[in-house]
């Protein structure tokens, strides 16, 4: 992993062909592995595999698990909440996108 700072944003860079188990996201994350499954049964995060002893997450969920983490511990939003968070968090970088091409 390699960690980028910029004047604005600090950044986690992971490979993308890097996966994680359920346990080892968790110990990436700082969390309990229920706290994980919980995420995955709203659809905050998606594994590949049919359960969560055979499932894996590739390396580009590590930064969402880690906001959904923040976000339950430090704010102490329910899951659900943290799930509605992160999807107003993924549209506003929609619209960011789209204006930045709007613009040229």
């Amino acid at each position: 992993m390699n960690f980028v700072e910029g004047p604005f944003t600090h950044a986690v860079i992971v490979e993308t062909d890097l996966q994680f188990s359920l346990p080892e996201l968790g110990r990436a994350c700082g969390v309990e592995v229920t706290l994980l499954e919980s995420l995955v049964h709203e659809g905050v995060l998606t594994p590949h595999g049919d359960h969560p002893t055979q499932w894996r997450f590739e390396g580009s969920v590590l930064p969402r698990a880690r906001t959904a983490a923040r976000l339950l511990l430090d704010l102490e939003l329910g899951v659900a909440g943290t799930a509605l968070v992160l999807e107003l968090l993924d549209e506003i970088d929609t619209l960011k996108s789209q204006l930045r091409r709007f613009r040229g």
